[in-house]
């Protein structure tokens, strides 16, 4: 039989690893304990300032019941020293969503709680990513998409039993406003499941130091130079197929095409890049994100490979949604293909995991994946 009130331990802070005033951590040192990232501040005219990560400002959207005083609103609330406790017997799968005042890229999480058999013992992250759906056009044989929301899990880990703040790094960068973070089970207690407080840290974006800046300039340019095609003096080769590029532009793009196109190179005196391990579709996505930053829709796991590969900067951050929003029963298995021998990679292993994850909660592709086996 459950108890109907918290025992004294959790009940009385003088007599328990209680999170203290002390305890509650300053800008000053939510900036000390930040990674620190630099801009290489490739332009000297724009300074990029300290990448330092910035605690998001958090809005609890829903959450789950609590017990007498102690309400979800305490773990966004950095002045205070209570805490948020379930319902008596409700120990698994407490899911809380967050709302940011705007859409950010999730660095990493951090809580606490109280150490004891009531603290969290496995947690798990998801974004509220977009989703486009195929439906019939009224037309015959036409198609046309329509774009919805649905929840992409990220990543599930274990925590440490301790009273101290726990931190869990993002590596998957995906750009979202909603977040749902779910603490899937206790220490062992029977009654209650107990957190203290909760943090977001997100990338900050970098500041132009200019008095005016036209932000429609530079893409525009560069969507010109892809559409119209001319003056280019280099050629991408996959398969049967050449794309007219510009030199400049590639080499700008990516420090990999960059050395390629260098003369010492073959490369860069046939003025040519071959590439040999992935198709034409991946590359032509590619190249169009190099000139205008934009992801086909139709973009998949290939460009993601390809992007990472190439070194090319965000293209894993923005084309891994899309490319998981894709998945479908018919490229499911050809997806986990192009993944899978990056799943102990630092930056493509999350991309993997959620892939999986992906597979697993939905039955029409985990019943494709294993028919396909």
């Amino acid at each position: 039989m459950y108890r109907t009130s918290l025992p004294p331990s959790v009940g009385t802070p003088t007599t328990s690893p209680a999170l203290q005033p002390s305890d509650v951590p300053s800008r000053d040192s939510d900036r000390d304990i930040a990674d620190t990232t630099r801009c290489p501040g490739r332009r000297p005219q724009v300074h990029c300032g300290d990448d330092l990560d910035v605690t998001g400002q958090l809005k609890i959207l829903s959450y789950p019941g609590h017990y007498m005083n102690h309400e979800p609103c305490h773990l966004i609330n950095p002045s205070s020293v209570e805490y948020w406790a379930s319902l008596p017997g409700h120990i698994r799968e407490q899911a809380f969503e967050f709302e940011m005042d705007s859409r950010q890229v999730l660095s990493r999480v951090e809580w606490k709680d109280r150490g004891d058999g009531m603290g969290v013992a496995r947690l798990t992250l998801e974004a509220q990513v977009e989703r486009r759906d195929r439906k019939d056009d009224d037309s015959p044989g036409k198609q046309h998409a329509e774009w919805g929301e649905e929840w992409q899990k990220l990543s599930t880990w274990p925590a440490v039993q301790t009273s101290c703040w726990q931190v869990r790094k993002i590596s998957m960068a995906i750009h979202s406003r909603r977040w749902k973070l779910t603490f899937l089970q206790n220490n062992g207690d029977e009654n209650h499941l107990v957190v203290q407080a909760v943090r977001f840290f997100t990338k900050p974006a970098a500041k132009c130091s200019s008095p005016a800046q036209n932000m429609t300039y530079t893409p525009t340019l560069t969507r010109k130079l892809w559409g119209d095609v001319l003056f280019t003096d280099a050629e991408v080769i996959c398969g049967d197929r050449r794309f007219s590029a510009h030199r400049a532009v590639l080499a700008a793009a990516s420090p990999v095409f960059s050395a390629m196109l260098s003369t010492e190179m073959k490369e860069g005196q046939a003025r040519e890049i071959v590439i040999s391990d992935s198709d034409e579709q991946s590359v032509l996505h590619v190249l169009e994100y190099i000139y205008t930053g934009c992801v086909a829709e139709r973009a998949g796991c290939g460009m993601v490979v390809l992007g990472h590969k190439y070194d090319i900067d965000g293209i894993v951050e923005y084309a891994a949604p899309v490319a998981l929003g894709n998945l479908t029963t018919e490229n499911c298995i050809s997806e986990v293909r192009i993944l899978r021998a990056y799943a102990d990679d630092p930056q493509l292993g999350p991309v993997f995991e959620a892939l999986q994850n992906k597979i697993h909660e939905i039955p029409e592709l985990f019943k494709a994946m294993m028919l396909g086996i």
